[in-house]
């Protein structure tokens, strides 16, 4: 009965085999992103926002692997997703803007997720509570709609204004693309938070509107058929522009990462990392 059970399991639970599934199908990984302390309020996220955090390292190579990778492309616009929840895209999404706004690169985060309750409290500022009851009002004019966020310069905020019953149509409303072409004209860099891709296809909605999609994975969390069934879809589809996949919540010391030729990372020790307690989030 064990041996059937661990047949049945299809979930990557180590790093290695979650990093030979992704060379495989040749999907190009931007960097991995180490788990994170415990918060200290338990509804609010694990953030690097302290300038000298060793934590912040991962984040800025990812966003310079990121920004690389393009080539002389413009990478403007970003969406972040998952295939399911708990893989950290929301960690991703937050700690990234950090990173780039730390980099002196005027930022937008915008919670995509309309089906999740805002985290934006997590950065000290406060949503709109008119925005839950008229969204599309409220995603009528970008600079009504945005915050800046206290103590961290150059970030911005565009919080979720709630858990949205018609949250496709909102996605898909002619305000929110006028909003997603304002702000590309804005900001350095704008990065879309979104729901996973095995419960809502909100990620899909959004992606035309921007300049590419990066999929969040982590060991122990993420399954090879809903891996590969994502994967599929994004390379066999002409209108997706995949760029590639972040790795987060990997168990390893805190180290800074590379991307070579190959799109695989060179490890270079910084320093040796305590042990901390794992975290799941969206």
């Amino acid at each position: 009965m064990v041996l059937l059970l661990d047949s049945l399991d299809a979930t990557f639970h180590t790093l290695p085999d979650l990093q030979v599934a992704l060379r495989q199908q040749e999907v190009p990984v931007f960097g991995l992103l180490p788990l994170m302390p415990l918060p200290d309020e338990i509804d609010d996220l694990p953030l690097v926002t302290d300038a000298d955090s060793l934590y912040i390292e991962p984040y800025e190579r990812f966003r310079g692997n990121l920004k690389r990778a393009t080539g002389t492309k413009s990478l403007r616009v970003v969406l972040l997703t998952s295939t399911m929840n708990g893989e950290g895209k929301t960690i991703s999404a937050y700690n990234l803007a950090i990173a780039s706004a730390k980099a002196g690169k005027r930022t937008l985060l915008i919670e995509a997720d309309l089906r999740s309750p805002s985290q934006a409290h997590t950065l000290k500022v406060t949503p709109d509570p008119a925005g839950a009851i008229e969204p599309l009002r409220y995603y009528g004019h970008l600079s009504d709609c945005i915050r800046l966020v206290p103590e961290i310069e150059n970030l911005y905020i565009l919080p979720s204004p709630g858990v949205q019953r018609q949250a496709a149509a909102i996605l898909e409303s002619t305000e929110m693309r006028h909003l997603l072409e304002d702000a590309r004209g804005r900001f350095d860099l704008v990065i879309l938070d979104t729901p996973a891709l095995n419960r809502y296809n909100d990620a899909l909605l959004l992606e035309p509107h921007t300049d590419g999609l990066v999929l969040v994975t982590r060991p122990g969390y993420t399954e090879e058929g809903l891996l590969n069934e994502a994967v599929e879809q994004f390379m066999e589809s002409e209108d997706i522009q995949f760029l590639g996949a972040v790795i987060n919540g990997a168990d390893i010391p805190l180290q800074s990462y590379d991307l070579d030729e190959d799109s695989q990372f060179i490890v270079e020790d910084l320093d040796n990392r305590p042990d901390l307690e794992k975290i799941s989030m969206s």
